[in-house]
């Protein structure tokens, strides 16, 4: 019996009979068939075929043509006992031809079979049989209809199947809506809405799903998407129906919850309520009118919503801090729904205050959002701000903020929220906003504080502490700088401090001044110090005027022995006489950290107390101990990796033994060595310009695990401005290689290859062979980015003859990983899996754990891609340990990803949505490439995850806010 042959039109076109694929023959014959198909049973004249394979204008021969395809067909789908002229499945009628029923399934039928089921069940009142049928509809697709077939009836019928795809997958949420499975609906929509970002009724129904789930700022936000794009591509306003669904969401109007069922999505739980204000200081005293009215605006007593926003403006040391954490705490009966607090840094010298996204993220996680939901755009996480604070009575204290704009993107917050800022900036020009100058306090005032942290005694029982009050000038910090003075000398007198601080008449001046004061109480403070009987003392001195020369967070004993060329317990030593004398805080462990004005102080201080050629010494001596020690740390935790050229210096590393010491201490001072590399490679002193080219190129290989590719970037550029502005050759060709792999990790191929082909052409010229070689391997690596398979071969083979020649095997090795990979994209599978069993036996044999993951992840994709999952699982394992091991963040993320996809096609759900889950976070905070990967998997992850009778069904977990 003659077997039926099944055409495949919801995909790639192709034929199967007996389960052996069916050779369809060219294109446009291809095409002949699609238009048959499209109308079994019916005849299609020689005059459709002809417009449907070739439009208005047909070719002389298309005709001729037409028989030709016929013919082709008739050999392929007639069966081999057919007598010529004598068909059974193509048939010719007057003027035209059939294509046969029987013999020929066709996938656009069961399709169409599924709608109309799906539809009559809907009539007839089955949600869940009308689901079941819109399944199996949308699980007739295999890829984009009648894909790579040509000619006006293809491109016409794939238009009117892709209409029907898309509005069976419409109405299949519209079920899952009806269903209250809202979650399902909402991960169904949102990948629908990507595909089809201007479809109004997906749109509508992604609307009411989010909302239904919880995440009424994202449905708000899904409507203002909608409405940009369309007047951007069309020019034109959303329709009726999702203006009126926007209406009802802004409003949160009842009729869109199902009846019966209160809407708890992922968001609706109750987290605990945040309590984050600091401490209140136990010596506050004074500032009783600006109190009063505080607490009136933040706690009404007729139980009035409180102020908006509240700003404490003024001058350092006023005591904005300290007043707005009291007057906090006063009205905390007011806020039951909690408390949060953000230390902006808006004032801290050479530390840069935190952006309005990353304020954002800190208060919607302390709100209980998850990490890996916090939008990554401002305006996206306002709203979602906006929303979880609607119907709370919360207070945000926002510490030390640069300025309105900084703050800007948190206002507008629900009413009963209020926002306490402090500042040294006006903010006049926010709108709801009351503003506080505070001045000085009164001297009645000031004299308490002094007596609360001297002693009631000692400051009553001499005359001169009002004259003391005076000239710290009202001024909360001035005071406690004095009020320190006096502690550390037990022996004084008030009437002792006055007269040394009369001695210095322009410098009472300018205490009296406002932002003057500080300085001039620090400037006591140092000069106690540098005159001071103690060698410990002077040593202190010595060290705080050195501190203003290195612009970091904080510092170590270690650091501040090569700034001031002292051992390092020595140095430890006087920082901690710092400490005692309030100039230094202990910010953890073994590191310091300045307050905001000491730091503003030191830096004048470096700049009047040292000559130029002193300071140019201390800091280069600082970049030298930072740029041994990261070398140091990255050959300790990972010995394979080359080293980029580093000069002689005589500071000497740390002696890091361990890569746990290796790493603790990377991730510790990544910040700090950025930092003072930036600061050094914009100098005009070309020795520390140079320096710190090279302490970021030192960071290179913690740069690429840690996946840090905002500040590789940077550095990279900043080190090429340096080598083209000095005409030195050797770190212009460093810089463009840096620059080249800092830009193809972000997704910039394109733009890293003239930079990988500087760096070629600047090695050749200079004759390293070594240089030459690596830079190949990395132009290599750019070609295979950009599926330029050839090129990246002919380099890898090049970079393996010099490898060789020179004695490099760190260089062979990824030669052949490289030459896999192209190997791979030329279609060559074997040879690229000889290359990479080779290149991993290699990595194996000389223990390079870089290396190697990266050899097993690779072979791990083509064995998956073989379908040979278990073969993919081994690798993945392997892999995931040597990533972890060595603290790769890229590689431990894309063997997550690879291995979740291996369990989910062994059939083991739980540990791929285990594995996507572990890899989520990583590829956030990695890249768009990455997490579009991870996404997918989970999406692949969540039709095989048994769900059902679930505690925790899988939508809980497949939470891809970005």
């Amino acid at each position: 019996m003659y077997s039926p042959c099944r055409l495949r039109m919801l995909g790639p076109l192709a034929a199967w009979r007996d389960g052996r694929s069916v050779d369809l023959g060219p294109p446009l014959q291809r095409a002949a068939l699609c238009v048959l198909a499209a109308q079994t049973g019916q005849v299609v004249t020689k005059e459709a075929l002809i417009g449907g394979l070739w439009g208005e204008r047909p070719p002389n021969t298309a005709e001729q043509s037409v028989y030709t395809y016929i013919a082709g067909l008739r050999r392929i789908l007639e069966p081999k006992s057919s007598r010529r002229g004598s068909y059974s499945v193509l048939l010719s009628r007057s003027g035209g031809y059939v294509l046969a029923h029987g013999p020929i399934e066709v996938d656009v039928e069961d399709f169409e079979r599924h709608l109309a089921e799906a539809r009559r069940l809907d009539v007839d009142g089955d949600p869940r049989g009308c689901l079941r049928a819109l399944d199996a509809a949308v699980g007739s697709w295999s890829g984009p209809a009648l894909c790579g077939v040509p000619g006006p009836f293809a491109e016409a019928e794939r238009a009117r199947l892709e209409e029907l795809r898309l509005s069976a997958r419409e109405d299949r949420a519209d079920v899952l809506l009806h269903l209250n499975l809202h979650q399902e609906a909402a991960s169904a929509l949102t990948e629908l809405v990507g595909e089809a970002p201007l479809r109004e009724r997906a749109r509508a129904l992604l609307m009411l799903a989010l909302y239904r789930c919880g995440r009424q700022a994202d449905a708000l936000h899904t409507y203002m998407d909608v409405k940009r794009l369309l007047a951007e591509r069309l020019g034109v306003d959303p329709g009726r129906t999702l203006r009126e669904r926007y209406e009802l969401i802004l409003r949160a109007d009842p009729s869109l919850t199902p009846t019966g069922e209160r809407a708890a999505g992922p968001d609706a739980r109750s987290p605990r309520t945040p309590r984050q204000l600091p401490r209140a200081v136990n010596c506050f005293v004074g500032r009783a009118e600006e109190m009063v009215r505080l607490r009136s605006l933040l706690a009404p007593w007729d139980g009035a919503p409180p102020q908006a926003v509240v700003a404490i403006t003024g001058a350092p040391g006023a005591g904005k801090s300290a007043l707005a954490v009291h007057a906090a705490h006063a009205a905390v009966h007011a806020f039951p729904d909690g408390q949060l607090y953000v230390n902006l840094l808006g004032a801290t010298p050479g530390v840069e205050w935190l952006k309005p996204i990353d304020v954002l993220g800190r208060l919607l996680r302390a709100l209980g959002l998850p990490g890996e939901a916090v939008p990554a755009d401002a305006d996206e996480a306002a709203a979602m701000l906006r929303d979880r604070l609607e119907g709370r009575r919360t207070l945000i204290l926002l510490d030390d903020a640069a300025g309105p704009e900084q703050v800007r993107p948190l206002l507008g917050l629900p009413a009963g929220t209020s926002v306490l800022i402090t500042s040294r900036e006006s903010f006049a020009v926010i709108d709801d906003c009351v503003q506080f100058v505070l001045g000085s306090m009164l001297r009645s005032e000031a004299v308490t504080v002094l007596a609360k942290l001297v002693g009631a005694e000692r400051i009553a029982a001499d005359p001169a502490a009002g004259r003391l009050a005076d000239l710290c000038g009202g001024l909360p910090l001035a005071l406690r700088l004095a009020a320190a003075r006096l502690l550390d000398r037990p022996q004084w007198t008030p009437t002792e401090l006055v007269d040394r601080l009369e001695d210095r008449r322009r410098t009472l001046h300018e205490l009296e001044a406002g932002q003057t004061a500080v300085r001039s109480s620090l400037e006591l403070s140092y000069e106690s110090l540098a005159r001071g009987a103690s060698a410990l003392d002077r040593s202190a001195a010595r060290v705080l005027c050195h501190l203003g020369l290195l612009h970091v967070a904080d510092v170590t004993a270690h650091v501040v022995a090569a700034l001031v060329d002292e051992p390092a317990d020595a140095a430890e030593r006087a920082l901690d006489r710092l400490v005692r004398a309030h100039l230094l805080e202990p910010a953890s462990t073994g590191r310091f950290r300045m307050h905001d004005l000491v730091r503003l102080y030191t830096i004048e201080l470096a700049d009047t107390r040292l000559a130029p050629e002193a300071r140019a010494g201390a800091l280069l001596r600082a970049l030298g101990f930072y740029g041994a020690t990261a070398r140091r740390a990255s050959s300790v935790l990972d010995p394979h990796r080359v080293q980029l050229p580093w000069p002689a210096v005589p500071q000497r590393p740390l002696a890091l033994t361990s890569p746990a010491e290796a790493r603790n201490w990377l991730e510790d001072e990544l910040a700090n060595v950025v930092a003072a590399a930036s600061q050094a490679l914009v100098s005009e002193d070309e020795e520390i310009a140079r320096m710190g080219v090279r302490v970021g190129f030192a960071l290179y290989w913690q740069l690429s695990r840690g996946a840090h590719r905002r500040e590789h970037l940077r550095l990279s550029r900043q080190a090429l401005a340096v080598g083209e502005r000095a005409g030195d050759l050797e770190l212009m060709s460093l810089a463009h290689g840096q620059l080249a792999t800092a830009l193809l990790q972000i997704g910039r191929a394109a733009d890293a290859m003239p930079h990988q082909r500087a760096e070629l052409e600047l090695r050749r010229e200079l004759k390293d062979r070594f240089g030459e070689m690596r830079a190949l391997g990395n132009l290599a690596a750019t070609h295979v980015t950009l599926k330029q398979y050839a090129r990246a071969r002919e380099c890898t083979e090049t970079q393996r003859t010099i490898a060789r020649e020179i004695g490099s095997d760190v260089g062979e090795r990824h030669s052949l990983l490289i030459g896999g990979r192209a190997c791979e994209g030329l279609g060559d599978v074997a040879e690229a899996i000889s290359l990479m069993s080779e290149g991993l036996a290699l990595a194996q044999a000389a223990e390079d754990r870089y290396q190697e993951s990266a050899a097993l992840v690779m072979l791990a994709k083509l064995h998956l891609d073989r379908d040979d999952a278990l073969t993919a699982k081994t690798h993945l394992e392997r892999g995931l340990r040597c990533a972890i091991e060595i603290g790769h963040r890229a590689y431990e993320c894309r063997s997550l990803t690879l291995l979740a996809r291996a369990h989910r096609l062994l059939g083991d759900p739980e540990q791929a949505l285990a594995c996507a889950r572990r890899a989520l976070p990583i590829a956030q905070s990695y890249g768009d490439e990455e997490l579009r990967e991870v996404e997918a998997e989970l999406r692949a992850i969540q039709p095989v995850f048994p769900c059902a009778d679930s505690a925790r069904p899988f939508p809980a977990h497949l939470t891809l806010v970005r």
